[in-house]
């Protein structure tokens, strides 16, 4: 039976459905993904949650490639932010350098929202 579909060159698509159509049957295009999701988080009033967190994407830009790879931002307390490091010798290394991540990460989000960082092993 699978034999005689797949011989059929096209007998497995004369039934199927034409692409969806907006209004009037004008096509749609398909929307990119990060549209609807922002869309969402709007709707659900999520969005001014979600862009606090969006230096995590860009954290090698704000920190640079060095740091970037002995480090990773876990989450915000308030206004301090935990980031996880390699080992203790990256961690006193990076406390000597906080206030220069602290105005980097302040102006990547355009607003003062951190205050503080714990570095954590």
């Amino acid at each position: 039976m699978r034999m005689k579909a797949m011989r059929g060159g096209n007998a497995l698509f004369k039934n199927r459905r034409p692409p969806p159509t907006g209004r009037a049957g004008v096509k749609r295009d398909p929307e990119a993904l990060n549209k609807v999701i922002d869309l969402a988080f709007r709707r659900f009033g999520l969005s001014e949650e979600v862009n606090k967190y969006k230096f995590v994407l860009h954290w090698k830009d704000i920190v640079g490639e060095e740091i970037a790879k002995r480090s990773r931002p876990e989450y915000l307390k308030g206004s301090t932010l935990v980031i996880k490091v390699m080992d203790s010798a990256w961690s006193q290394e990076l406390s000597f350098h906080k206030k220069i991540i602290i105005a980097r990460l302040n102006k990547f989000l355009g607003k003062e929202d951190v205050k503080d960082i714990l570095f954590v092993v």
